[in-house]
């Protein structure tokens, strides 16, 4: 909070004064906005601003503009940084009709701040370390002291909230459909309580960056699933734009090469992005293919979706991009999944040290729930990796009970999970062929004991 009466910021606790800039340093920046948006009736959004010149002041205070463009739409103040080119600015529009900001339009002015008076390291153990630091276990404390540090230097790697999810200055996402016509489908009807959901996380996607609102000739219907947690996951449909969509054959890296690059080790830590696809940007003139409807507007994403076919090639082609050179020595990548070794703890904590540097040039941030840190042991794309070697997921246990295939797709789904772990099956070609028999077009799906004694073999 903002206390202008007593000049000082108040976050986390903390109070942080503010010093008045000198007559020199007090001329206002004004603000424009970097792309046209539409800010729907009575509600708020985040608008990318950059400012119209660089002054002599780097921290400052968004405000009012001195000529108010739009009646009924508000500016909240929020310290920002000049230097990082864009400026997060939160409008709310009060009015019953949507206001439409043009690109180039004032929407803020900036008012210096010369001096910020803060503990950082303070905030970063209290918001963001403490569960990393909890879980470093045979670590003496010469060991975890070296951890903190090193942890509290990159401190702004780690996601803090859903929404600061990182945006990568390295690529954007193409969707190349050549000269094929707009595809326009129709929204899937859903039931009233689904479609509630379905509008709630929208507006959270809108809150995030993730969306923003369409008006283009491309539509696609939404999908939602429901995920082990019982909560919701947000899906588009995008078989028909992947069917025209020209494909990107570069390749995924083999699990087993990637497996066997791992002997040697003796510590593990494992990365994971947040929300990886969501920190690649789509290029400006694809948004519009992404586009989605609910039956209550047209939407498109701003970030690259999950669904779409060549999103797995464009994310393994820059996480090896930006991890060029460690890929050998230092880490394994696999999409958003990253693995960083070491023989010794020193070693392993330079590599970790190397990889945090190039994450960082790149932009991207990472889920630290779901990160861990030297460890002996640790579950990496559905293995168990120590020194001792690799070993098969005790939640392979899916293999076991699976129920017996009733259609040619339910044997094959059960195939391609037990090749996932072929490596530990002796002669494995062998025990499988007659299963893989009776996926074939010719041959009539008939179940015997003996194909359910080979599912049992297998």
């Amino acid at each position: 909070m903002v206390d202008l009466e007593k000049n000082e910021i108040r976050t986390g606790g903390e109070e942080i004064p503010l010093f008045s800039a000198s007559a020199e340093d007090s001329k206002l920046c004004s603000v424009l906005a970097k792309e046209k948006t539409i800010i729907t009736a009575r509600s708020e959004c985040l608008i990318q601003g950059v400012p119209e010149a660089s002054g002599k002041f780097r921290y400052a205070v968004t405000d009012f503009p001195s000529q108010v463009s739009q009646k009924c739409v508000l500016v909240a103040a929020t310290l920002v940084d000049l230097k990082k080119g864009a400026i997060p600015v939160r409008v709310l529009n009060l009015d019953h009709k949507p206001k439409t900001i043009d690109k180039g339009a004032v929407i803020a002015t900036c008012e210096p701040v010369v001096d910020i008076v803060a503990r950082p390291q303070e905030f970063s153990e209290s918001l963001r370390l403490p569960s990393i630091l909890e879980n470093l276990e045979g670590l003496n404390e010469e060991q975890r002291t070296a951890v903190k540090e090193l942890l509290q230097e990159f401190q702004n790697l780690f996601s803090t909230s859903d929404s600061d999810v990182g945006r990568c200055n390295m690529t954007q996402h193409r969707i190349n459909t050549g000269n094929h016509p707009p595809i326009k489908q129709y929204p899937r009807r859903l039931p009233l309580a689904k479609k509630e959901e379905a509008e709630r996380l929208v507006k959270e996607m809108v809150d995030n960056g993730i969306i923003e609102e369409s008006s283009g000739p491309w539509s696609s219907p939404i999908v939602l699933v429901k995920k082990k947690d019982g909560s919701t996951r947000f899906c588009v449909d995008y078989r028909k734009l992947n069917e025209i969509t020209i494909k990107d054959s570069y390749p995924l890296p083999r699990i087993d090469d990637t497996l066997d690059a791992l002997n040697g080790s003796q510590w593990f830590s494992t990365l994971d992005l947040k929300s990886g696809y969501w920190q690649v940007e789509i290029q400006p003139e694809d948004k519009e293919k992404t586009a989605f409807t609910t039956g209550q507007g047209l939407w498109r994403f701003k970030v690259m979706p999950f669904g779409l076919c060549n999103a797995p090639a464009t994310f393994e082609r820059l996480m090896e991009t930006v991890l060029r050179g460690l890929t050998s020595e230092a880490c394994l990548v696999y999409l958003d999944d990253i693995i960083i070794v070491g023989r010794t703890f020193q070693e392993h904590l330079n590599n970790i040290r190397k990889v945090f540097q190039r994450l960082q040039k790149a932009n991207l941030k990472l889920s630290p729930k779901k990160c861990r840190f030297f460890r002996k042991e640790v579950s990496y794309l559905g293995h168990i990796i120590s020194a001792d070697g690799v070993k098969t997921d005790p939640e392979t246990e899916a293999v076991v009970d699976w129920p017996r295939p009733e259609t040619v797709h339910d044997l094959q789904s059960f195939l391609g999970l037990c090749t996932y772990y072929r490596r530990f099956v002796r002669n494995f070609s062998a025990i499988a062929r007659p299963l893989h028999k009776l996926t074939e077009a010719r041959s009539n799906f008939n179940w015997t004991e003996e194909n359910a004694r080979n599912l049992s073999i297998v």
